[in-house]
């Protein structure tokens, strides 16, 4: 049986306020295609299916089109809600979805979720915390689960592994093995505190599992063994990802520590440009998204527009390494008859060692007279 393992597809995803709509939509289809090639059996998407609870109608469009397009592949779908999503907008419908071969599993009962499939039982098990459990327990049970690894010892000792069988989990959890943490990005929300993290599952309690198709962390990597994958996201989603090299996970049954990371090639790709103006400038221009870092250390004036003009989805800016010297007030001379414009330069003279050129000072004026309304300002 030939299985796929993506997750974390954050649909309706956005970065500083681009749509990642077409993205999604691109990479959808890709993923599609790579069943298709590949004769996939049963697709595998532990959590995060939507980026917001209350996912956007284009969100929940896109992932509609998605199913339906896997289904009549004959795929096997098997979900597993995130911390991102809604249980219960997820888990709409789910009960028509069974019968379709099309398995979204939003809420533990006291028993993981178990499928059957020829040799093999996959166990899905969503995103969970530890008072999701004192309903199932009794008080005394309840006063020993301190951590998420408690939460998980407990679960799985409930659970009876048929060792003839190959065992494959789905969950979304922050996994981790003998305190060493997995490798995470700025587009994920996790909590470590100095001991490591109370949400954190430690790898060893998941060895009963030939395969354990993890979601939450947006990186691909392993934990513990190969076989223990996240498997990331399917695009980057932050600037830190910048040279991640996003994939789905193709499993064969019969051999699964010989599964291949196929690549995923975006629509348009997320990068980071550094150097000095001229610098940007004179690279080759790109559709790409980009976050422009300036290593200039004199001021410019409205850099970003002309940016744009070779790199149109320019959409960060940011000055760096720049020596930003620290200003004690009483530096600044000030008296009650100074204008804003003359303020900012005795500030700014300060701050540069250098006052304002004739330009800055008209472009500062100019912006002055805009926010206040006025045709003139000192």
């Amino acid at each position: 049986m030939i299985l796929l393992h993506t997750s974390d597809l954050h649909l309706g995803k956005n970065l500083l306020e681009e749509s990642f709509y077409e993205e999604q939509k691109y990479i959808l289809n890709q993923i599609i295609h790579i069943v298709k090639e590949n004769n996939v059996d049963t697709i595998m998407i532990p959590g995060d299916i939507y980026d917001k609870s209350i996912p956007s109608a284009e969100a929940i469009m896109l992932f509609d089109n998605f199913l339906v397009s896997l289904s009549k592949l004959n795929v096997e779908i098997l979900i597993t809600s995130g911390n991102h999503d809604s249980n219960d907008r997820l888990a709409y419908g789910s009960n028509i979805f069974n019968q379709l071969n099309i398995h979204i599993v939003t809420n533990y009962d006291g028993n993981i979720y178990k499928i059957s499939k020829k040799d093999v039982d996959f166990y899905l098990l969503p995103f969970i915390r530890p008072f999701h459990l004192k309903k199932l327990m009794t008080d005394e049970e309840y006063a020993n689960i301190k951590t998420s690894n408690d939460m998980m010892k407990w679960i799985l000792s409930r659970e009876t592994i048929d060792k003839s069988k190959k065992n494959i989990l789905l969950t979304h959890q922050f996994v981790m093995w003998n305190g060493l943490l997995p490798k995470t990005s700025d587009s994920e929300s996790i909590s470590i505190n100095n001991l490591g993290t109370l949400d954190a599952i430690d790898a060893n309690i998941l060895d009963e599992f030939d395969y354990v198709a993890l979601g939450h962390i947006h990186r691909p990597q392993k934990i513990k063994r190969e076989t223990i994958r996240y498997s990331g996201t399917p695009l980057k989603y932050s600037f830190s990802e910048v040279n991640d090299e996003k994939s789905v996970v193709l499993i064969d049954t019969n051999k699964i520590e010989d599964f291949k990371l196929i690549p995923l090639i975006p629509k348009r790709n997320i990068n980071v440009l550094r150097g000095t103006f001229e610098e940007i400038m004179n690279m080759p221009s790109s559709e790409d998204i980009i976050k422009v870092e300036l290593t200039d250390e004199n001021i410019l004036l409205s850099p970003m527009e002309e940016i744009r003009k070779r790199f149109p989805n320019a959409i960060s800016l940011a000055f760096v390494d720049k020596k930003v010297k620290n200003t004690n007030s009483e530096e600044i001379e000030i008296t009650n008859d100074m204008s804003p414009t003359s303020l900012f330069n005795e500030f700014f003279k300060v701050q540069n060692d250098r006052e304002l050129s004739s330009e800055e000072k008209k472009y500062l004026k100019d912006l002055i007279d805009e926010m206040r309304g006025e045709e003139k300002c000192d």
